[in-house]
C-alpha cells in the first residue's frame, strides 16, 4: 500500500475534496429553514381550496341566476353624488332564514312585501321614484315613516300555551329570521303581525282565540277575518330558501378565500427557501455522484484494490476482536455459573448425607421399638392363654380360639 500510495495521491486528494464538498452541501441544506413535507402539504391544501372556491362560485352563480330576476333593483342616481347606502335593498335580501323548514311559512307571511325596497327616508324614496329611472314598478318602505304592527305579549303567551296543549311549536314569524337591526322597522312591518305554527289544527285554534294571523309550516294561512288559504305551495319558500343558501355559500366563500390568502402567503414565503433547498439538493446529488465516481476509479487501481483488501481485513479483525471479547465475557459468565452450581452441589450433598444419617437413626430406633413392642405383645398373649386354660369351661370356650391365641 505504501509503495502504491504515491501513485494514488492525486485521486486521494480528489476524494478528500469531494467528500469535503459533500459535507459542506449537507451542512448547508440542514441550515435552510425549509420542510419539504410542510411545503407539499400546503401546496396540496391550496389546490383543494382553489377547487372548493370554484365550486362555491358556481353555486353562488347558479342561485343568483334563479332569484336575480325578482330581486333585482336597478336604478340611476337621482342626484349627482347620491349616497347609495341610503337604499338598503329588497326585503328578501335583508333577512336570513337559519332553518330551511321555515322558509315556506315566512315567505307566505311576507307575501308581496318580500320584494319591496327599504330606504332610509321618505325623501329618498320620492327621489328614486321621480328621477331613479326604475325599470319596474316597486313599493318603497321608508324607515322614517313606516308603522310596524306587532303581536302583543299576551297574545304570544296565549298562543304558545295552546301550542303546548296541542303539541305544536308556535313562534312569532320575526323570531325565525336574522337581520341587521338598522332595518328592524321594515322587517317588523313585513313579518311582525303573524305567527308561524307547526300544525294546522293548532293554527286554526290560535287564530280564533288570539285573533292573530297564523301560518303553518306548509304555508296554510288562518286569518282573523275568517278566511283560510292554502293548497299548492307552487314556488313558495324557494326565494328565501335560495337566498339563505346563497348567503351561506357567500359567507363560506369569504372564509375560504381569506384562508386561501393565508396558505398562499405561507407557500410564497417558503418558495425562496424552496428554490435554495432544491438547488442544494441537486448539488448534493452531483457531489454524491462525483464522490462515487472517484471511489470507483480508486477501487480499480492497485492502491485501491489493496486499500479495499486492507479495509476488509481491518473490518474482519475488528469483528473477530469483538467476537473474542464477547466469548471471553461469556466464558467468565459461564465459569461464574459453574462455580455457583458446584457450591450448590456440595451444599446439597452435605444436606443429603445429614438427612440420610438422621433417617438411619430413626429406622434403628423404630426397629428397636418394634422389637420391644413385639416382646411385650408375646408376653401379654402368653398370660392371656394361661388364664383361659385355668378357667376352662368346655361348654363356653372354643378350643380353636385358645390355640390360635
Amino acid at each position: 500500500m505504501k509503495r502504491e500510495e504515491k501513485a494514488a495521491e492525486k485521486l486521494a486528494s480528489s476524494k478528500a475534496a469531494a467528500a469535503e464538498k459533500l459535507a459542506a452541501i449537507e451542512k448547508k441544506i440542514c441550515g435552510i429553514d425549509f420542510s419539504q413535507t410542510v411545503y407539499d402539504e400546503l401546496e396540496k391544501e391550496r389546490g383543494e381550496l382553489e377547487i372548493s372556491i370554484k365550486n362555491l362560485k358556481d353555486t353562488i352563480s347558479s342561485l343568483s341566476a334563479q332569484i336575480q330576476g325578482r330581486l333585482a333593483f336597478d336604478y340611476t342616481d337621482p342626484v349627482r353624488g347620491f349616497d347609495r347606502s341610503r337604499v338598503k335593498g329588497v326585503v328578501a335580501k335583508l333577512v336570513n332564514v337559519p332553518r330551511k323548514e321555515n322558509a315556506t311559512a315566512l315567505e307566505v307571511v311576507a307575501g308581496g312585501k318580500l320584494f319591496q325596497v327599504v330606504v332610509d327616508e321618505a325623501i329618498t324614496g320620492k327621489a328614486l321614484l321621480s328621477r331613479g329611472k326604475l325599470q319596474r314598478r316597486v313599493t318603497i318602505i321608508p324607515l322614517d315613516k313606516i308603522q310596524s304592527k306587532q303581536i302583543t305579549s299576551s297574545a304570544i303567551n296565549d298562543a304558545q300555551k295552546i301550542g303546548q296543549q296541542m303539541t305544536s311549536t308556535v313562534y312569532p314569524a320575526i323570531e325565525l329570521l336574522t337581520f341587521n337591526e338598522e332595518v328592524r322597522g321594515a322587517i317588523e312591518y313585513v313579518f311582525g303581525s303573524s305567527l308561524v305554527v307547526e300544525k294546522p289544527d293548532a293554527a286554526n285554534k290560535i287564530c280564533d282565540i288570539t285573533h292573530t294571523r297564523a301560518v303553518t309550516l306548509e304555508g296554510d294561512v288562518y286569518d282573523p277575518s275568517g278566511t283560510i288559504s292554502g293548497g299548492s305551495k307552487d314556488n313558495f319558500g324557494n326565494t328565501l330558501a335560495h337566498l339563505s343558501a346563497l348567503a351561506t355559500a357567500q359567507s363560506e366563500l369569504v372564509e375560504k378565500e381569506k384562508y386561501l390568502q393565508e396558505v398562499s402567503s405561507k407557500v410564497n414565503s417558503m418558495r425562496n427557501n424552496f428554490r435554495s433547498f432544491e438547488k442544494n439538493c441537486l448539488d448534493l446529488e452531483v457531489a454524491k455522484a462525483e464522490l462515487e465516481s472517484i471511489n470507483k476509479h480508486i477501487s480499480h487501481t492497485s492502491y485501491g484494490m489493496l486499500l479495499e483488501k486492507f479495509n476488509a481485513m481491518t473490518t474482519e479483525i475488528e469483528e473477530a476482536s469483538a467476537e473474542a471479547e464477547a466469548m471471553s465475557n461469556e466464558k467468565e459468565t459461564k465459569w461464574t455459573l459453574f462455580n455457583h452450581l458446584k457450591e450448590k452441589e456440595t451444599e446439597l450433598t452435605r444436606q443429603r448425607e445429614s438427612k440420610l444419617s438422621g433417617i438411619d437413626n430413626q429406622v434403628t430406633h423404630a426397629k428397636k421399638a418394634v422389637m420391644e413392642f413385639s416382646q411385650k405383645a408375646r408376653d401379654v398373649c402368653t398370660c392371656f392363654s394361661i388364664i383361659i386354660i385355668f378357667n376352662y369351661d368346655p361348654s363356653v370356650i372354643d378350643f380353636s380360639v385358645i390355640f390360635s391365641s
